[in-house]
Protein backbone atom coordinates (compact mmCIF):
# COMPACT_ATOMS: atom_id res chain seq x y z
CA UNK A 1 0.00 0.00 0.00
CA UNK A 2 1.71 2.98 -1.24
CA UNK A 3 1.49 5.88 1.43
CA UNK A 4 1.27 3.27 4.30
CA UNK A 5 4.74 1.17 2.90
CA UNK A 6 7.82 2.04 5.59
CA UNK A 7 4.94 4.02 7.68
CA UNK A 8 4.55 3.40 11.35
CA UNK A 9 1.31 4.39 12.22
CA UNK A 10 -0.68 4.23 15.80
CA UNK A 11 -4.67 4.40 16.20
CA UNK A 12 -5.63 5.49 20.12
CA UNK A 13 -9.40 5.12 20.90
CA UNK A 14 -10.53 6.81 24.23
CA UNK A 15 -13.87 5.88 26.32
CA UNK A 16 -14.74 8.83 28.83
CA UNK A 17 -17.38 10.24 31.36
CA UNK A 18 -18.45 12.51 29.44
CA UNK A 19 -18.48 14.93 26.08
CA UNK A 20 -16.03 17.53 27.49
CA UNK A 21 -13.16 17.67 29.68
CA UNK A 22 -13.71 21.21 30.21
CA UNK A 23 -16.70 20.20 31.86
CA UNK A 24 -15.05 17.93 34.49
CA UNK A 25 -15.24 14.47 32.31
CA UNK A 26 -12.20 12.68 31.97
CA UNK A 27 -10.72 8.92 30.40
CA UNK A 28 -11.88 6.04 31.84
CA UNK A 29 -10.12 3.85 28.66
CA UNK A 30 -7.77 3.95 26.27
CA UNK A 31 -6.21 2.18 23.80
CA UNK A 32 -3.71 1.95 20.86
CA UNK A 33 -3.29 -0.49 17.84
CA UNK A 34 -0.13 -0.51 15.87
CA UNK A 35 -0.31 -0.11 12.61
CA UNK A 36 3.16 -0.91 10.50
CA UNK A 37 3.18 -0.76 6.71
CA UNK A 38 -0.46 -0.86 6.53
CA UNK A 39 -0.90 -4.29 8.90
CA UNK A 40 -1.89 -4.19 12.09
CA UNK A 41 0.04 -4.35 15.04
CA UNK A 42 0.33 -4.63 18.56
CA UNK A 43 -2.78 -3.58 20.55
CA UNK A 44 -3.05 -2.01 24.08
CA UNK A 45 -5.55 -1.27 25.90
CA UNK A 46 -5.64 -0.01 29.64
CA UNK A 47 -8.84 1.11 32.31
CA UNK A 48 -8.09 4.44 33.83
CA UNK A 49 -9.36 5.69 37.11
CA UNK A 50 -11.45 8.63 36.75
CA UNK A 51 -11.17 10.22 39.85
CA UNK A 52 -15.01 10.46 39.75
CA UNK A 53 -18.08 8.71 39.32
CA UNK A 54 -19.27 7.71 35.82
CA UNK A 55 -22.27 8.64 34.88
CA UNK A 56 -25.55 6.46 34.32
CA UNK A 57 -25.99 7.68 31.00
CA UNK A 58 -22.42 7.45 30.35
CA UNK A 59 -22.69 3.75 31.12
CA UNK A 60 -25.19 3.12 29.29
CA UNK A 61 -23.10 3.71 26.20
CA UNK A 62 -19.77 1.65 26.89
CA UNK A 63 -20.78 -0.37 29.29
CA UNK A 64 -17.68 0.64 32.09
CA UNK A 65 -18.95 0.90 35.12
CA UNK A 66 -17.61 2.03 38.94
CA UNK A 67 -16.77 -0.80 40.17
CA UNK A 68 -14.88 -1.52 36.78
CA UNK A 69 -12.58 0.80 37.59
CA UNK A 70 -12.19 0.79 40.92
CA UNK A 71 -8.99 -0.59 40.82
CA UNK A 72 -7.58 0.93 37.49
CA UNK A 73 -4.51 2.43 37.27
CA UNK A 74 -4.85 6.54 37.90
CA UNK A 75 -3.29 9.25 34.72
CA UNK A 76 -0.40 9.04 35.64
CA UNK A 77 0.26 5.66 34.97
CA UNK A 78 -1.34 5.65 32.01
CA UNK A 79 -0.40 8.45 30.71
CA UNK A 80 3.21 7.44 30.95
CA UNK A 81 2.65 4.06 29.00
CA UNK A 82 0.37 5.69 26.96
CA UNK A 83 3.23 8.44 25.87
CA UNK A 84 5.63 5.46 25.42
CA UNK A 85 3.37 3.81 23.24
CA UNK A 86 2.67 6.66 20.92
CA UNK A 87 6.23 8.37 20.64
CA UNK A 88 6.49 10.43 17.90
CA UNK A 89 4.74 8.38 15.51
CA UNK A 90 1.50 9.50 13.22
CA UNK A 91 -1.85 9.37 15.48
CA UNK A 92 -5.09 7.54 13.65
CA UNK A 93 -8.55 9.25 14.87
CA UNK A 94 -12.08 8.93 14.23
CA UNK A 95 -12.97 12.60 15.19
CA UNK A 96 -9.87 13.67 16.55
CA UNK A 97 -11.57 16.50 17.68
CA UNK A 98 -13.08 15.04 20.57
CA UNK A 99 -10.62 12.44 21.37
CA UNK A 100 -7.36 15.03 21.15
CA UNK A 101 -8.75 17.16 24.18
CA UNK A 102 -9.09 14.28 26.32
CA UNK A 103 -5.98 12.83 25.08
CA UNK A 104 -4.20 16.12 26.54
CA UNK A 105 -5.95 16.71 29.79
CA UNK A 106 -5.02 13.11 30.97
CA UNK A 107 -1.36 13.59 29.59
CA UNK A 108 -1.51 16.84 32.14
CA UNK A 109 -2.78 14.59 34.74
CA UNK A 110 0.17 12.23 34.58
CA UNK A 111 2.69 15.26 33.81
CA UNK A 112 3.65 13.36 30.47
CA UNK A 113 4.93 15.31 27.55
CA UNK A 114 2.28 16.05 25.69
CA UNK A 115 1.48 15.16 22.31
CA UNK A 116 3.14 16.93 19.55
CA UNK A 117 2.32 14.66 17.04
CA UNK A 118 0.67 14.34 12.88
CA UNK A 119 -2.92 13.08 13.08
CA UNK A 120 -4.65 11.58 10.19
CA UNK A 121 -8.38 11.12 10.96
CA UNK A 122 -10.74 8.82 9.33
CA UNK A 123 -13.80 10.41 9.86
CA UNK A 124 -12.47 13.18 7.70
CA UNK A 125 -11.04 10.39 5.06
CA UNK A 126 -14.46 9.10 5.04
CA UNK A 127 -16.51 12.56 4.85
CA UNK A 128 -14.27 13.49 2.09
CA UNK A 129 -14.98 10.37 -0.11
CA UNK A 130 -18.59 9.88 0.54
CA UNK A 131 -20.12 12.93 2.12
CA UNK A 132 -20.97 13.94 5.66
CA UNK A 133 -23.81 11.73 6.50
CA UNK A 134 -23.22 8.19 8.11
CA UNK A 135 -19.51 8.55 8.75
CA UNK A 136 -19.67 6.83 11.91
CA UNK A 137 -17.36 3.66 12.99
CA UNK A 138 -20.20 1.21 12.74
CA UNK A 139 -22.07 2.46 9.34
CA UNK A 140 -18.67 2.88 7.90
CA UNK A 141 -17.61 -1.24 8.92
CA UNK A 142 -20.92 -1.89 7.60
CA UNK A 143 -20.99 0.05 4.56
CA UNK A 144 -16.96 -1.18 3.86
CA UNK A 145 -17.31 -5.06 4.67
CA UNK A 146 -14.73 -4.46 7.63
CA UNK A 147 -15.46 -7.12 10.99
CA UNK A 148 -16.93 -4.88 14.04
CA UNK A 149 -15.27 -5.41 16.98
CA UNK A 150 -17.13 -4.50 19.74
CA UNK A 151 -18.31 -0.78 19.56
CA UNK A 152 -18.00 2.02 22.32
CA UNK A 153 -14.99 0.29 24.00
CA UNK A 154 -11.70 1.56 23.36
CA UNK A 155 -10.17 -1.53 21.58
CA UNK A 156 -12.96 -2.24 19.75
CA UNK A 157 -13.11 0.94 18.11
CA UNK A 158 -9.57 1.02 17.67
CA UNK A 159 -9.13 -1.52 15.35
CA UNK A 160 -12.06 -0.64 13.33
CA UNK A 161 -10.43 2.72 12.99
CA UNK A 162 -7.06 0.95 11.97
CA UNK A 163 -8.88 -0.93 9.35
CA UNK A 164 -11.15 1.59 8.11
CA UNK A 165 -8.02 3.59 7.34
CA UNK A 166 -6.33 0.33 5.71
CA UNK A 167 -9.53 0.81 2.91
CA UNK A 168 -9.67 4.37 2.81
CA UNK A 169 -5.92 5.18 1.88
CA UNK A 170 -6.32 3.04 -1.10
CA UNK A 171 -9.39 5.37 -2.44
CA UNK A 172 -7.42 8.14 -1.60
CA UNK A 173 -4.41 6.94 -3.70
CA UNK A 174 -6.64 6.06 -6.94
CA UNK A 175 -8.23 9.68 -6.88
CA UNK A 176 -4.56 10.54 -6.81
CA UNK A 177 -5.02 14.02 -4.75
CA UNK A 178 -2.64 13.15 -1.56
CA UNK A 179 0.89 11.96 -2.54
CA UNK A 180 2.51 11.91 0.95
CA UNK A 181 1.24 10.55 4.50
CA UNK A 182 1.84 14.31 5.67
CA UNK A 183 -0.62 15.18 2.73
CA UNK A 184 -3.07 12.74 3.76
CA UNK A 185 -3.17 13.82 7.53
CA UNK A 186 -3.39 18.01 6.12
CA UNK A 187 -6.45 16.57 3.79
CA UNK A 188 -8.11 14.65 6.32
CA UNK A 189 -8.03 17.26 8.57
CA UNK A 190 -9.36 20.11 6.66
CA UNK A 191 -12.16 17.95 5.76
CA UNK A 192 -13.20 18.36 9.34
CA UNK A 193 -12.57 22.19 9.36
CA UNK A 194 -14.65 22.41 6.57
CA UNK A 195 -17.38 20.25 7.68
CA UNK A 196 -17.52 20.72 11.44
CA UNK A 197 -16.21 17.86 14.08
CA UNK A 198 -19.84 15.05 14.70
CA UNK A 199 -20.50 15.24 18.14
CA UNK A 200 -19.25 11.97 19.57
CA UNK A 201 -20.75 9.78 21.81
CA UNK A 202 -18.39 8.81 24.75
Amino acid sequence: MGLLSGQRLVAVDTETTGLSPGGGHAIIEVATVVIDGGELGETWSSLVHPGRAIPPDASAVHGITDAMVEGAPPPETVAAELRRRCGDETLVFHNYPFDLPFLAALLRAGSAPPFYNPVVDTLGLARGLMGPGGNSLGALAARLGLPREPKHRALGDALTTARLLHKLVPLWEEKGEVQSLAELAALSQDVLRQTGARPAAV
